[in-house]
């Protein structure tokens, strides 16, 4: 009977260290998630506080329904993922339409990369004090009274047309 307690202490004993490692170890785990989640918050946030643009020389025909601007990246932060930069207009009906990014120029609501002033430092990506001309082919009947530029980290800048 006594070696019997004695098997059941040791078995239990072992349990509750095996259960409190792995309820350790999930702490643990948990915790470095936890930590990497916030730095790598805080490291996004740094981006967006170092980020600034500028909108200006807008120029529209709506005879070939183009429109040409100017974006300065007047911010410390480079702008290179062209894909996920946003543009918006707002035609006169007041109705918001994105005009998502292409490589191929002349495509019907969508915009592209016309050149980057001056490009020496890092080719075909924004530095900061760079000038981008961005070329924007909308849609037949809109008539664009409004623009919007919002870089892939959500800094953004609009102006009246």
């Amino acid at each position: 009977m006594g070696s019997a307690n004695l098997i059941t202490t040791a078995i239990a004993l072992v349990l509750l260290i095996v259960t409190a490692y792995v309820i350790v170890g999930a702490i643990i785990a948990t915790s470095e998630i936890v930590t990497m989640s916030q730095t790598e918050r805080f490291s996004f946030q740094e981006s967006r506080m170092h980020t600034s643009i500028d909108i200006f020389n807008i120029t529209v025909s709506n005879e070939t329904h183009v429109l040409d601007m100017i974006v300065n990246n007047s911010g410390n932060e480079k702008i290179s993922q062209f894909k996920y930069v946003d543009i918006y207009i707002v035609n006169s009906d007041a109705q918001p339409i994105l005009i998502p990014y292409t490589k191929t120029p002349g495509t019907e609501n969508t915009w592209n990369l016309s050149q980057i002033t001056p490009d020496i430092i890092h080719p075909n990506e924004l530095d900061p004090g760079e000038s981008a001309t961005m070329t924007i082919t909308y849609a037949a009947g809109i008539t664009p009274v409004w623009i919007k530029v919002t870089t892939p980290n959500g800094v953004y800048d609009s102006a009246y047309i």
